[in-house]
């Protein structure tokens, strides 16, 4: 049993944008990491890309921060169990 995939640096050219290619690509990648093993993925974006943090929460990822909250400045880590 593998313990935690994490994704890396995820980004989509400012021209490819809004056109639900990101959603594609993190599916994608999960299906990866269930399929060798993984229970868990880990990832991070940062306070400046709301549209990623939200992206990862309608993809069922849990905030690891006050979600109330936020930090200003560093990562904002994410999480999803299979």
């Amino acid at each position: 049993m593998h313990g935690t995939a994490e994704l890396k640096r995820i980004w989509t050219h400012p021209e490819h944008r809004r056109r639900g290619l990101a959603r594609r690509v993190l599916a994608e990648l999960e299906r990866d990491a269930w399929a060798v093993g993984y229970p868990r993925i880990y990832l991070t974006t940062g306070p400046r890309q709301p549209e990623a943090a939200a992206l990862y929460r309608r993809a069922g990822y849990t905030p690891l921060f006050d979600v109330e909250h936020p930090p200003t400045e560093g990562p904002l880590a994410f999480e999803k169990w299979r």
